[in-house]
């Protein structure tokens, strides 16, 4: 019988922050789309799909981050309450667009 891996006991393709959906002897392609779905779907992207990606990433990025500072420079202390979400939504913009980003230049090795 064939072990198979765990995707999070053994770290493959996996980020710090699993959703822990992960089960031992779980099929590592069930794990990829229950704990990491986003990056699963950039996986699974052509090399120009995944390119374009990257762009509009990298546009949202940016205009994120700008949102951010524009409640830091000019809704405080007034809008203190939008901080959590605002931040949180930066985050995961930044944190998709570094994986896209990671995945291309993975696969522009090769």
């Amino acid at each position: 019988m064939k072990r198979r891996l765990n995707m999070c006991d053994q770290r493959i393709l996996m980020e710090k922050s699993c959703a822990g959906a992960c089960k031992e002897g779980a099929d590592v392609s069930i794990q990829m789309s229950i704990c990491h779905p986003e990056e699963e779907r950039l996986r699974s992207m052509s090399l120009e799909e995944l390119k374009e990606e990257v762009k509009k990433l990298r546009m949202l990025a940016v205009k994120s981050a700008t949102t951010l500072h524009d409640l830091a420079e000019e809704g405080l202390p007034h809008r203190w309450e939008e901080i959590p979400k605002v931040a949180q939504d930066v985050y995961e913009v930044h944190r998709l667009y570094h994986k896209a980003k990671k995945i291309l230049e993975e696969r522009s090795k090769t």
